[in-house]
C-alpha cells in the first residue's frame, strides 16, 4: 500500500477492499461512550468489511473553537486503536457516492445533531437510494423527563480496543499526520481536565476559575464548548456531576453539591428541542458497556 497525494495536497492511501462500514464523525468527537463507532465495529465483525473512520469539513468549521485540536485528539485516539482519521472537505452527498462507487458502502453510522438540517434529510435520501443502510443514533436522549434520566444513567459505551481499519484514498488534514502534542484546550484530555476542575477534582489550573467561584450555570458554559463538538458525551458529564454531587453530600459540602446539582439540571438543555423521525434510524438506544477507560476520577473518588 503506497501513500498519494490529492489536489488539495493531503495524503492518503489506495487499497482494495470488499466493502466498508463508515463512521460518520460530525459532533461526536470522541471514541469513548460512542453508539455508532461501536455498531460500525459490530457490523464489520457481523457482515464482513472494514471500518472507516470519516470527517467531512464543512464551510462553518471555520466559526468552531477549537475544532482543530479536538480532531486531532480523536485521530491520535483512532491511531492507537489501528486506524486514522479520514479527514475531506466538499459536499457530503458526493463524497459518499465516490466512496460507495468505489469501495461499497455496506453501512452509515453517525451521530444525532442538536438541530435537524437538510444534511440529514439529503443524507438518508440517498443512502435509500443507493440502498446503504443508515443508521443514525441518540447522543442526547429522548425528551421525556423520565426517559431521558433513564438514558443517561445507564452504563457507558466502551471504547474499542481495536478497530479493522479501512483506507480508500481520501486525503488526511495535514496536521493530522504530524506528530501529537497535547497541548490545546480544546481536545478530549483538556475537556476531562476541566470537567473536574470544574466539579472540584483538580485545583492547580491556574488558567480556570477555582470551582469555589463558579455557579452551575457557569460550569455548564464551561463545559458547553466540548459538549457541542461531542468530546464529552453528555452521558459522561451528567454521571460525573452525580458522583461529585453524592461526594459533597456526604462530606457536607452542602454549597458545592447545590451548584453540581444546578449544573445537572442544565445539563437537560442538550437535548433536541425538535427531531424528525428517520424510519431507518433507532429513535433510541440504550447503552450496554463498561465505564470510560480514560477514567474522570481518580480511583479512590469512587
Amino acid at each position: 500500500m503506497l501513500p498519494d497525494v490529492d489536489k488539495q495536497g493531503h495524503m492518503f492511501y489506495i487499497c482494495s477492499m470488499s466493502g466498508v462500514h463508515i463512521i460518520w464523525f460530525r459532533r461526536d468527537l470522541r471514541v469513548h461512550d460512542h453508539a455508532a463507532l461501536k455498531a460500525a465495529r459490530l457490523a464489520s465483525e457481523r457482515d464482513g468489511g472494514q471500518v472507516l473512520a470519516l470527517y467531512i469539513s464543512s464551510p462553518e468549521d471555520a466559526e468552531i473553537p477549537h475544532l482543530d485540536e479536538a480532531l486531532r485528539d480523536l485521530d491520535h485516539a483512532l491511531a492507537q486503536r489501528g486506524t486514522a482519521l479520514h479527514y475531506r472537505t466538499g459536499d457530503a452527498i458526493e463524497c459518499l457516492s465516490e466512496i460507495h462507487a468505489s469501495s461499497r458502502i455496506l453501512s452509515l453510522h453517525t451521530h444525532e445533531t442538536l438541530s435537524e438540517s437538510a444534511l440529514d434529510r439529503q443524507v438518508e435520501a440517498w443512502s435509500l437510494r443507493a440502498g446503504v443502510p443508515f443508521r443514525v443514533y441518540s447522543q442526547f436522549g429522548p425528551d421525556r423527563r423520565e426517559d431521558w434520566v433513564a438514558y443517561v444513567s445507564a452504563p457507558r459505551h466502551e471504547a474499542p480496543a481495536d478497530l479493522s481499519a479501512a483506507n480508500v484514498g481520501l486525503g488526511r488534514k495535514p496536521y493530522l499526520s504530524a506528530a501529537f502534542e497535547d497541548e490545546g484546550r480544546g481536545g478530549r484530555k483538556a475537556a476531562i481536565q476541566r470537567l473536574r476542575h470544574a466539579l472540584g477534582q483538580v485545583s492547580d489550573l491556574e488558567h480556570l476559575a477555582s470551582p469555589e467561584a463558579l455557579s452551575g450555570d457557569q460550569i455548564f458554559e464551561t463545559l458547553k464548548p466540548h459538549l457541542d463538538l461531542g468530546v464529552l458525551s453528555v452521558r459522561e458529564v451528567w454521571q460525573a456531576a452525580i458522583s461529585a454531587q453524592q461526594q459533597f453530600v456526604k462530606a457536607g459540602h452542602d454549597i458545592r453539591a447545590a451548584r453540581v446539582a444546578s449544573l445537572v439540571a442544565r445539563l437537560s438543555d442538550m437535548r433536541p428541542h425538535q427531531s424528525a423521525p428517520r424510519s431507518s434510524s433507532p429513535r433510541r438506544l440504550q447503552p450496554k458497556g463498561s465505564q470510560l477507560s480514560l477514567d474522570i476520577f481518580p480511583p479512590h473518588a469512587g
